[in-house]
Parts: C-alpha cells; structure tokens; sequence
C-alpha cells in the first residue's frame, strides 16, 4: 500500500502540500521530527474522539470496483516518499499497535468512510497486515485534518483558523490565497471537518460572496475571489450536510442566481451547474425557490429572468458553459409535474431567444452537448403529444409536427378551431384591439409583454393560479373566478332568453284561452237567461189562455139558465136554504183530462174552521170539500175519471182565479179565522207520504238494562268517512324526533279530497327506516325564537302657509308645486283638457289637475276675475280652470281611458296566475306523490304520539319541514326528503317545474284584486253617465263632446273587457275554492297569497336543498378525488425521487459524500433526465395522413 496516498472527503484537485518534496525541505523535516513527535501523538489521541463525532466517505482503488453505478474521479494520491516525517513517526507507531487496536480502528474507518454491511463485509476478510496497512493510511489522512500547508509556511489550520481569517478582514490578496487553501481543504478533509467549519463558516462565505457582487465596478482580483468562494461553496456542497446547509439559507440560492454572470464564463460555469444540480435533488417547492431566486436577481437589474442563461448559450468560445446552460435548462423545465407549466418555461426560454440559437447549438459537434440537446428536443415532442392528447385528433398532426412554433400555422389552426363558434367573434375582438396598440418602436412590445402575461395567467392557473405567480411579482390577478362567473353568466342568459320566449308564447295562449272561455261562459249565461225567459212568457201565454177561456165559459152558465128557471119577469129566485148560492156547473175539462180542483170554501162568519180533510192516498182524485152548514145543496158527483169541479163563486161576482197548470201544486187554504197557523199541506197525488219523525237522538232508544242494574253503552269506535282506511301504526326501535304539523280531522275531508285516496304505504322500506332513524333518532331540542319588534316613528314637518284670499295652503302648495313642473301657460292648459289633447295630456298633468280646489272654491275666484293681477298664481290659475265646466268629470274620464290598458294589464296576469296555479296543482302528480311521501314520513316519525296515524296534513306544514334538524344538527329533514327523492324517487323532483306559476300566484292579493274589478266597474259606469248627460257647448274649443262621443266605443270595449276580466275572476274563485276543498282546507279562511306563499317558500326551499345536496356531495367527490389525485401524485411523487434517490437521498442518515460529483455526473450523461415520466404512444402515420387528408378536404 505504499503507493497509494490517503483517501479524501471526495473527489478534487490535489492540496498544496501534496506536490513533491524539495530536497532542501528534507533536512528540515528531519530537524522538526522530534518536534512534531508530540502533535502527532495527539493526532493519535483525537482519532478516535472525531471518528466517532463525525463519519466520512473516503474512497480508495481497492475498493472501487464495490462502488455504485455513478462514480467520481479520485485525485492522484501521494506516496508514501511525499509524506512529512511526522506523518512517516505516526505510520511507525501505528505498525506497533496491537491486533485488537487495529481492528477497532479498522473498524472507526469503515464507519468513517459511510459504508454499509455489505461493503463492509469483504473487507473484514482481509488479513491482519492488510487492515493495519488501511489504518495507516487513515491515521496519515486524519493527520492533515487541522489544515493545510500553502506556499509561504508549512503550518497546519484548523477550521476554526479559517473562520478566524474570514472573519478578519484580510486583504484581497490574502483572502485569494485563503479561499483556495480552504477549496483544498474543504475537498480533502473528511466530513466532520466540513461540519466544524459550517457552522459559522458558511455565513461568512456568503457575506463575502454578497458583498463582491454589490460592487458596481468590481475589479480583476474581485472577480477571482467570487470564482474562488464559488468553487469553495461547490466543495463544501459536495456531502449530504453541506447541501443541506446551502439548501436551508436562504441567500444561498438567491446570490448563486446573481453569480450567473455571462462576463465571467468560468464563474457562470460552476454556478450554473450547481444550480443544475440543486434543480434534480427532488425537494418539495425547491423548483419553486430556484425561480424565485433567479427572476429577483433579474428583476435587480430590470431584465428577462432567463436572459443570462441564454446569453451563456450564445458564448461560442466556451464550449463547456454551453453544456452547463443547456444542463440548467433541461432541469429547469422537466422538474415540473404541471404540463402547463413545463410547457410555460420553455416557451419563455424560447421566447427569450433560445429557438433562434437551437440551429447553431445542433450544429456543433460535442457528445455532452448533443445529449442535452437531445434531452431537450425528447420531452418537448412528449410534452407535445400530451398536449395533443388534450385536443381532438384533428388538431394532433399539428403539434406532432411542431407546426404550433409558427405563427402563420398557429394563427390558422386557432381560426379553424374558432370559426362558426361562439368565440369566433371574442377572438376577432382582441384581434381588433391588437390593432389599437401604440404603434411605438419601444411601447408596442411591453403592451404585447403585459398581454402575454394576462393570458398566461388567465390560461394557466392550476389549482385556481398560475404555477408562476410568485415568480413574476408584477401580476396576481386570479381570473379563475372570472371565468367561473362569465361561463355561469352566459349559460343563464341563454337560459333566462329561451325560458322568456316560452314564457311569453305560453301567457299569449292562456290568455287566448282564459278570454275564450270567459266569452264561453258569458254565452252560456246568456243562453240560461233567454231559456228562462222563454219559459217565462210561455207560462204567461197558457195563464192568459186559461183566464180567457175561464171568463168566456163564466159567462155562458150564468145567460144560459136563465129562462127556464124564473117563474115571472118580475118574481126574483127563491135563495137557497141558509142563504147559500147554486154552485154553476163545471167548466169543459182542460187538456189532459183533469179538471181544475176547486178553491177552499170561504169561512163562515162567526163559525169554527172546520177541520183540514185528510191527506188522499196516492192515485186517489181529491174529494170535493163537504157541504157547508146551512144545508148548503152539494155539488154532484164528478164525472169518471175527471177532477173535481169548483165551487160556485163568492157573493160579489168576483171571478176566481185560473187553475193552476197541469201537474202545478194545489194552493193551500186560505188562513183560518183567529190567526191559528194553517196544517201542513197534503201531498200531491201519486206522491209518497212524509216519513215519520225520528225518535229522540236519532236512533231507537235503548232497553232497560236487567235487573235494574245501570248498563254502560259499549265505546263505539265512529268510522272513517268515504271508505278511508285507518293509517298504519308505527313501532319504533328508536325515539324519533316529532314533525308539529297540523292533523286533519276526519269530519273536515269531502269526498274528493287528495287525502281520500293518497296511498303513503307504497314509500315503506327498511333500508328508508334505517336512514331516519340514524338521522332523527334522537329526541328535538325545543327552540325559543325571539322576535324583536322596532318602532318607527314619523317626523312630520311644518309647512310654510302663505297668505291667500280664497284656496289653502296646502291646495296653493300643490297647485304650486304643479305649474313650477310643467311651466305652461295657464290658457294652454285649459285649451289642452277642452280639446282632450291625448298628446299632451299625461297621467302626472292629469293627477295634479285632479287636486284643483273644490268647485264652491272655483265659482268663488271666478267672481275675483277683475281682480286677477292682484291674485297669488295658484289663484289666477283657478281663475282659469273655473271657466271649465264640469272639469272634474272631464278629468275623470280622460284620465280612466289614458289607465285603461295599464289596469287591464294589471288585473289579468294575476287572474290568469292564480288561475295557472290551482289547475297544475290539482294536475300534478309529482306533487301528490311528494305529499304522499311526508305523510308517510311524518306517520313514521310521529308513532306514539298525538300526530300519530294522521289521515292528512295542512298544506302549511311544508315550509316547517326544514325546522326538523337531524341528531347530529348537521342536515333537516327537508334535505333529507330531498336526497330521498333524488336516490328513489326522480319523478318527484319534476314537481318544482310543474308548479311554475305557484310563485306568481303567491305575490296576488284576493283583496286588491277585487276591489281593482269593483273600482273599473264604477268608473265605466261613471264615464257612460257623464257621455250621456254632458251638456252642450258654444265653445269652440271644447270638444270633449265630439271626442268622447268617438271614445263612446272605448267604453263599450271597456264594458267588454271589464266582463272579460269579471267572468275569468269568478273562474278563477271557484277553482281555489275547489282547490281548497280537494287539499281540505279553508279558502275564507287562508287567503291566496298565504297559501301560494307558503307553497311557494316550500317550491323555493325544497330546490335550495337540492342545490346544497348537490354542493355536499360535490364538495365530498372533490375532496375523495383530491385525495385520490394526492395519493397518485405522491406515489408518482415517490417513484421519481426513487429514482433521484440513486443519485442521492437526503433523508437517509448518514454523511454521504461526492453529493455534487453524482449530480452533475447524471446531469451530464443525460441519467437524471432518463425516465422522467411514461412516454405518451405515438398515434399511427397512417392514421394521421387521414386525419390530413380531411383537415385539407
């Protein structure tokens, strides 16, 4: 082993003391043997203290066919000849140690030099003589720990004699001297040394480093010490803790980055290649730091951040700084994950000039620099199938063809994505605002810069930002929002536009068809009335028939008898017994075969009534009534088959009265004498007798219990109306919180009520039991609700009264106010209302005009006519207007047709709202099924309790359903019905669309509604009257008259309409009445607007639910994805720093050493960028000739 010098901390050039010896030195050497004697001793005595404090990789020829993959070079070591006699006194003791002193320092070196178990192992089979011989050479290694010996004295220093130097401020020169002693040092000493001299050595570097590159004008030996302190930063990185020393300063970075200097070729070198090197040691955010360093150290000297580094690339004369440029660039732009971002970087450094150099670099014939521009051209091509990949294969044969680098191809291929879209004419818009920039030698290219940056920005925000915000510290604007909200913005007015266009067809059509059936049912009306009337004349034809014919054969029976009955002309008849008349014979029978029945015979004076006859049996004639007392003569018999004739008439001649119609009632008798009521009238013949009354309480009563012991009647249980089923109770496992609502009793359904045939138990499921009872198993915390109530007070303000002989103030104040306004002429005014000048006249003139004073008011300033230049001018314009007549009705008239349209307009959209709200609700079966589901839900979640086993429930309760929380306080029940819906019950969610005009109807006030029809009605009465009873006038300016005689048809359209708008109103009542029978409950009693309100809320309520499922769910699928994404990202994150870790691993224990040697050893064989990422298939030749085969089609 004599051959071999000691091994060192790692690769570099020789110490200063490693050349050869001088033959005059030897004598000395021999003379300071016996000084040394003593520090060599504690050289020995130290060992072991700093192997065990430190380990350092040392590297020797025996071994090195053991060592990885990537190896270092290995200065030429000294022999043994070159080393002091010191060192030669310390190899002679170490020969005398013992074997067990020799393998415990054998085994402090392995440890020293970082070597694991299994290089360890083939060296502790090595023999005796072989260990004692490497021990030797580590004890003459460890020796020179304490320094090195530059030219002028041969004197060993410390690590701490260095930092003491640094710290003294010593002189160019001298510090020039220091640093490459300490470059040596740093190279060769193991690390525990590096370690000691870190600790305050570092700073120092670097505060000297900072301030050589704050001089402005630096000069010659300047520039050396900042390559020299370069160079020792280079050594001190080149082991595990020095990189990590430079990595945790954070001015490290940022001076490194002011280093690149393209005036100092040497320096650039070894600083652009320990910033290649920091690029591939895979840390988190390190990429981020490198640039950041490197645009703060271009934005010091206001220029491109990657501007240096290209102009390295165009220095032709250094071969080797082209290489280490193109090695920075490589690391730079494929350490990103981002596509966006690595595509980013190196369109900068294109655009920053390295497209123009790239034919001349590939011109060059270099090994190391054609792997680097190969590295370069290989993940541009993969970065641009993946880029291609993202768009449709139509687009793909461009950018596999790198056509994407011209501008002319580029431009097209955006024209053709863009043509006949959307965008087409935002794309020609900022290509005309291209056209506005400054036509500016020096401006044009910073607007063209700041656009570039925008779109960047705009385009790549990864994340919700752009990977390189921070890096540009001019623009942060995040447009991600922006985007969001444009895109949202221009979806919805497409949407509102469609949903408008639908809306206005569909109101033109209801409208058409409420007019039509509102026209329809005035015709039907109308039809009633002239078949009632028709009936009524016809009734009155036959009566007057029948008078007439009554008369005609009175008179006969009376001439008829006449002669054969009187004995002499002059002899009267001799009267009947009792004073009673002959009844005359009967009247001919009417048509049909019956005769009229008589009337009852008159009371008797003084006489009791007798009593009302029995009521017939049916089909039996009604007897005649009996014989009066007095012996009254009896009428004969009535003829087979005829009815029975009338009486003879009362004393007086009066003619009695027609006999009713056939199958007409019998009139009751007439009232007895005394004032007793008169019985009940029999029934008709062939009708049915009355029933008999019911006995007490409407049944039979009980029996008498037996015994006399008391029975107790059995509870009977009272049966459910319309053949309702009892609904179905519910055992819970689980106490459910209660739903509040309002139970419907059974006596308040009708007949066709939704509750008579809703049929909740289809929802039964017990997977639906399962999710409420996780959900409301848990008893609800009673809330207390506050309302707090404000009171408002109104400040009234004291108005100025002005003194005025006739009007108030406040008539003076608004007439004031009024020709202040218009400022017209007094007598233009007047002409306007006489001539009814529709033009000028407006509903605000018309307004004012109508708080004129009164009309005594008028009459009284019109006999101020001589005095009206001494009149205030409210009181001369009244002078004027009271010349008027009848302006009120005039006013009234002209201002109703002016609002006509606008009160119609008013009217008919609520008419028709309610109107569309009733039928679709009555329509809609997603609605009956929702219903349906809360009943079953409620019935569930309420067993036990008083709401139990409800038949129904008040529409109201809908709103109240989000008030029940679920255990956890997390979710309500209307989320959950929601959810509900979405998972089982699609169908149900299409109610919110087909209760579209629930909403509208919600905002219809009942009250206004009518009292707007009531007030049109009056004043279209009100102008009818005033057209008819308007006076005549000589003026030849009024021609209210004329024109409203025209406008005579505008009252009977007004007519028309109002009855238009009447019959739909009424339409419109009876379906909210049927509405509120169908869903039980009271119309009087809940007005439109609640009830529409309160469906309303729930319709509004129910989609916000939806909404905030949806953004749940969204918010846990981005969450599960990010989470798997994080997963991916850091299992692909951990397969690339696998493979970086074969260059280095920082975390692993230990003091690596060559750290610097193995990166830019990767860096230059192209190994670092080898495997960055699976490469993307290239699609087929073929098919892409097809592809533009059809792109040229």
């Amino acid at each position: 082993m004599e051959g071999q010098g000691a091994p060192r901390a790692g690769g570099g050039e020789e110490p200063l003391s490693s050349g050869r010896m001088n033959p005059k030195r030897s004598g000395r050497a021999a003379e300071e043997e016996s000084r040394n004697k003593p520090k060599l001793n504690i050289q020995i005595k130290t060992l072991a203290d700093d192997v065990r404090d430190r380990i350092t990789s040392l590297r020797r020829s025996a071994v090195k066919k053991e060592k990885p993959l990537i190896q270092h070079p290995i200065d030429s070591q000294p022999s043994i000849s070159e080393i002091p006699l010191a060192q030669a006194l310390a190899d002679e003791r170490c020969m005398n140690l013992s074997e067990k002193e020799v393998m415990d320092l054998f085994e402090k070196m392995m440890e020293d030099m970082n070597l694991n178990e299994e290089r360890k192992a083939p060296l502790r089979d090595k023999d005796l003589t072989t260990k004692r011989e490497m021990v030797v050479q580590y004890i003459s290694a460890t020796a020179k720990s304490g320094g090195l010996k530059n030219s002028k004295h041969e004197c060993t220093l410390s690590s701490q004699e260095y930092i003491h130097e640094l710290r003294s401020g010593i002189s160019e020169d001298k510090l020039l001297n220091c640093l490459e002693s300490l470059r040596v040092s740093l190279t060769s000493n193991p690390v525990s040394w590096v370690n000691n001299f870190g600790h305050e050595g570092l700073g120092l570097l670097l505060d000297e480093l900072e301030k050589l590159l704050d001089k402005k004008q630096p000069e010659s030996i300047d520039k050396k010490n900042q390559h020299k302190l370069i160079q020792c930063l280079k050594a001190f990185m080149n082991n595990k803790y020095g990189l990590q020393r430079i990595l945790g300063d954070e001015r490290s970075l940022l001076l490194l980055s002011r280093a690149i200097d393209p005036k100092q070729p040497h320096m650039m070198t070894e600083t652009v290649k320990i910033l290649s090197a920091i690029c591939i040691v895979g840390e988190d955010k390190l990429l981020d730091k490198i640039l950041g360093a490197i645009t703060t150290a271009a934005e010091r000297h206001n220029r491109e951040r990657f501007s240096h580094i290209v102009e390295g690339l165009e220095n032709h004369e250094f071969l080797q700084l082209q290489v280490a440029c193109m090695q920075l660039i490589n690391a730079l732009v494929t350490s990103p994950d981002e596509l966006d971002f690595r595509i980013h970087l190196r369109n900068e450094f294109l655009r920053c000039g390295l497209k123009k150099i790239l034919p001349d670099l590939k011109d060059k014939e270099n090994e190391e620099l054609d792997i680097q521009l190969k590295v370069f051209d290989e993940n541009k091509e993969e970065d641009l199938i993946e880029l291609s990949h993202r768009l449709n294969d139509i687009r793909s044969f461009y950018f596999l063809n790198n056509v994407c680098t011209d501008v002319n191809e580029v431009f097209h291929l955006l024209y053709n994505m863009l043509k006949d879209t959307s965008s087409e004419n935002y794309f020609l818009s900022i290509l005309q605002h291209f056209l506005l920039i400054r036509n500016d030698y020096y401006v044009r290219p910073q607007y063209y810069k700041i656009i570039e940056e925008c779109v960047s920005q705009i385009v790549l925000h990864c994340s919700g930002m752009d990977p390189d915000f921070k890096c540009r510290g001019r623009m942060d604007v995040d447009f991600t929002h922006l985007i969001d909200a444009c895109v949202d913005k221009a979806k919805v007015e497409e949407s509102e536009k469609k949903a408008a266009e639908f809306s206005r067809k569909f109101d033109e059509e209801f409208t058409a068809r409420q007019e039509a059936q509102a026209e329809l049912q005035k015709r039907e009306e109308k039809i009633k009335e002239l078949e009632t009337e028709i009936k009524r004349l016809q009734t009155q034809v036959i009566k007057l028939n029948h008078s007439k014919f009554h008369i005609l054969t009175g008179q006969q029976t009376e001439v008829a008898p006449l002669h054969p009955t009187l004995p002499s002309e002059n002899v009267p008849p001799s009267p009947l017994p009792g004073g009673a008349v002959p009844p005359p014979p009967p009247p001919p029978p009417l048509p049909g075969g019956t005769m009229p029945p008589p009337p009852p015979p008159p009371p008797l004076p003084g006489g009791a009534a007798p009593p009302p006859p029995p009521p017939p049996l049916p089909g039996v004639a009604i007897p005649p009534p009996p014989p009066l007392p007095g012996g009254a003569i009896p009428p004969p018999p009535p003829l087979p088959g005829g009815a029975i004739p009338p009486p003879p008439p009362l004393p007086g001649g009066a003619i009695p009265p027609p006999p009713p119609l056939p199958g007409g009632a019998i009139p009751p008798p007439p009232p007895l004498p005394g004032g007793a009521a008169p019985p009940p009238p029999p029934p008709l013949p062939g009708g049915a007798p009355p029933p008999p009354p019911l006995p007490p309480f409407g049944g039979p009563p009980m029996p008498p219990p037996l015994g006399g012991v008391p029975f107790a009647p059995f509870p009977v249980v009272p049966a459910l109306p319309h053949g309702m089923k009892e609904k179905k109770k519910y055992n819970l496992e689980v106490a459910m919180k209660r739903i509040n609502w309002s139970k419907i009793e059974p006596q308040e359904i009708a007949e066709n009520s939704f509750w008579v045939k809703a049929e909740e138990d289809k929802f039964e499921d017990p997977e639906l039991f399962a999710k409420l009872a996780v959900t409301f198993g848990t008893q609800m915390k009673a809330k207390k609700t506050v309302e707090d109530s404000e009171e408002k007070k109104a400040a009234q303000s004291k108005k100025r009264i002005k003194e005025l002989r006739v009007l108030d103030g406040k008539s003076a104040q608004n007439l004031s106010i009024f020709l202040g306004s218009f400022r017209l002429p007094y007598e233009e005014i007047k002409n306007i209302i006489l001539e009814v000048d529709e033009e000028k006249l407006s509903e605000s003139l018309i307004q004012v005009l109508k708080n004129l004073p009164e009309q005594k008011e008028l009459n009284a300033l019109a006999e101020l006519k001589d005095e009206y230049n001494d009149l205030a001018e409210p009181e001369q314009f009244g002078v004027v207007m009271s010349s008027v007549k009848m302006l009120r009705s005039r006013l009234n008239g002209i201002l109703f047709k002016l609002m006509f349209e606008e009160h119609v307009n008013n009217i008919k959209p609520d008419i028709m709202a309610v109107t569309l709200a009733c039928e679709e609700m009555k329509k809609s079966e997603s609605f009956s099924k929702l219903l349906e589901l809360v009943l079953f839900l409620g019935n569930y979640m309420n067993s036990g309790s008083r709401n139990a086993q409800s038949l129904g429930f008040n529409i109201s309760f809908l709103c109240k359903i989000r008030d029940t929380k679920s255990a956890d306080q997390k979710t309500t029940l209307l989320h959950f019905l929601a959810e509900i819906c979405e998972e089982n019950y699609r169908d149900i969610l299409k109610f919110p669309d087909e209760l579209h005009h629930v909403e509208s109807a919600s905002k219809v006030s009942a009250q206004t509604l009518k009292s707007n029809l009531d007030s049109m009605n009056h004043q279209i009465q009100r102008l009818e009257n005033d057209i008819e009873n308007f006076p005549k006038t000589q003026d030849e300016h009024d021609k209210f008259v004329e024109k409203m005689s025209i406008s005579f048809f505008f009252a009977e359209s007004a007519r028309e309409q109002y009855e238009k708008l009447s019959n739909m109103h009424n339409n419109m009542t009876k379906l909210y009445e049927n509405l509120g029978e169908y869903f039980t409950f009271d119309p009087k009693a809940i007005s439109i607007e609640e009830f529409f309100g309160d469906l309303s809320n729930f319709r509004t309520l129910f989609l916000d639910a939806l909404k905030e499922n949806n953004k749940r769910r969204e918010l846990e699928e981005k969450t599960k994805r990010a989470k798997l994404a994080k997963e991916k990202a850091e299992r692909e994150k951990l397969e690339r720093q696998k493979k970086k870790q074969q260059l280095i691993d920082m975390n692993k224990e230990g003091d690596e050493t060559g750290v610097m040697d193995s990166l830019l050893e990767a860096l230059q064989s192209g190994a670092a960028f080898r495997d960055r990422r699976k490469r993307t298939p290239r699609p087929q030749e073929d098919r892409l000739k097809n592809i533009f085969s059809l792109i040229l089609v």
